[in-house]
């Protein structure tokens, strides 16, 4: 029997930006099933225009979007006033999108399919930094 995962926050808001509507409703069921705030959005301009007045704790994109991409996405939030985790989604194994997520500033790529343990924990991860960010050694 595994340890079960326990969000840092109930209260933490996630954003899912994900074209396909079957695969953001799937994450944004899980995720709310694991104790979070979800709100979906079907491309990244979309989730700009909410995150300019909304708060978010962490954001799951797909690497994949009409317009901007995920890792354009991660690069524009990282230059938000509050900077927040964002944890990318993609089929691509190589070590190219490892290099790109890190100049990007992504703080996890998560590989699909997903495997939802793993996934749970990445999330929880990422929303303790956000709760608890690290302290400069």
């Amino acid at each position: 029997m595994g340890a079960q995962v326990v969000p840092a926050s109930s209260a933490a808001l996630i954003g899912v930006v994900e074209p396909d509507a079957d695969v953001r409703e799937f994450l944004q069921a899980l995720l709310t099933r694991a104790g979070y705030r979800c709100q979906g959005f079907v491309s990244a301009e979309r989730f700009e225009r909410i995150a300019a007045t909304t708060h978010f704790d962490c954001l799951i994109t797909d690497s994949e979007l009409p317009g901007i991409d995920g890792l354009e996405l991660a690069r524009r939030v990282s230059a938000f006033k509050q900077p927040l985790p964002v944890m990318l989604l993609t089929s691509d194994s190589g070590a190219d999108i490892e290099r790109a997520a890190q100049d990007a500033r992504v703080a996890r790529v998560q590989k699909m399919p997903l495997a939802v343990r793993e996934f749970l924990r990445s999330v929880a991860l990422a929303v303790r930094e956000v709760v608890a960010p690290a302290r400069p050694g």
